[in-house]
């Protein structure tokens, strides 16, 4: 008993001795290379469930055609098991995009805080990498890291905004080049007042993809109950004969194409169209600077 209050005590000796003057262990990934690690994680996840979904499809595909004899039905399973997740799926892109815009209004409206106490844009785009919401962490974290390594101010914005790529973080960095380039007052209350412009967006494009949730709720009922009724026809034998013959197979074929073509509609419909930016490049100057870029990251990388 006696020694183990003893080990007790030195361990908490050692912890509190640590704990005061550090140790000399590596430091932890940094919020926005976590933030990309995530994202190279998530895009692998999602090309493997992809491949996953391609296999089992043709395998169940070929299955089924021997089983019944109706190519077009196998083919038909093939198609179900890859389109209907991708059919289904709610969009997250536009999700994804309301996320980063809502993050964009409090970095803006933090970064107008820290203009206030006095500290210039660069040193004030430094600070408000500390505590930046981790959806934007990455292009934040890129956007410093440029200022870093001596690019101009303008050209790392411009790029920041390629990175967010919407045109209402165009205007946030529309202000902070021009603020760039001329370095008069009135910074803050301008990206106060954008901030505030940048909530009251992300709260119509709420309302917006709500009324978009309704059409994508009848689209998934629909192509539940149509695969369920043509799942539970092809075990009745006498109900799935007629479409052995070439024909049937072919009045199938017809009937599958139209349904899929009117569900791809609907989702179309469905579907976010981003409207187009106004802060765009030149090409010229636009490849530049993505070939500078990518060189860095393969600097960093390396």
């Amino acid at each position: 008993m006696w020694v183990l209050a003893g080990l007790a005590l030195a361990g908490g000796l050692v912890g509190l001795v640590c704990g005061i003057v550090g140790t000399t262990a590596p430091k932890g990934p940094t919020v926005a290379a976590r933030v990309r690690a995530g994202r190279r994680l998530a895009g692998r996840d999602q090309r493997m469930a992809r491949r996953t979904r391609l296999v089992g499809g043709a395998l169940a595909g070929v299955l089924l055609w021997l089983v019944t004899g109706v190519f077009v039905a196998g083919a038909l399973v093939f198609l179900a098991v890859v389109g209907v997740p991708w059919l289904l799926a709610p969009t997250k892109s536009a999700t994804a995009r309301i996320g980063k815009l809502e993050a964009l209004g409090d970095w803006t409206q933090r970064l107008a805080n820290v203009l206030r106490l006095g500290r210039g844009l660069d040193e004030a785009l430094q600070i408000s990498r500390k505590g930046c919401p981790d959806e934007i962490a990455a292009e934040v974290g890129d956007l410093v890291d440029r200022l870093h390594v001596g690019w101009r101010p303008a050209d790392a914005l411009r790029l920041f905004g390629d990175a967010l790529d919407d045109v209402t973080a165009d205007k946030v960095v529309a202000a902070l080049v021009l603020s760039a380039a001329d370095r008069g007052p009135g910074l803050a209350q301008a990206l106060d007042d954008l901030a505030e412009s940048v909530h009251e967006e992300v709260s119509r494009r709420r309302a917006i993809e709500a009324d978009r949730a309704k059409p994508r709720t009848t689209m998934r009922w629909m192509t539940i109950i149509t695969l369920g009724v043509v799942g539970a026809g092809f075990l009745i034998p006498s109900y799935t004969a007629p479409y052995g013959t070439l024909i049937g197979q072919l009045v199938l074929a017809v009937l599958a194409v139209g349904f899929v073509g009117v569900l791809a509609l609907m989702r179309q419909i469905a579907d976010t169209k981003p409207v187009p930016r106004f802060l765009v490049a030149d090409p010229r100057s636009a490849v530049t600077l993505a070939s500078r870029a990518d060189v860095e990251g393969a600097e960093v990388s390396a």
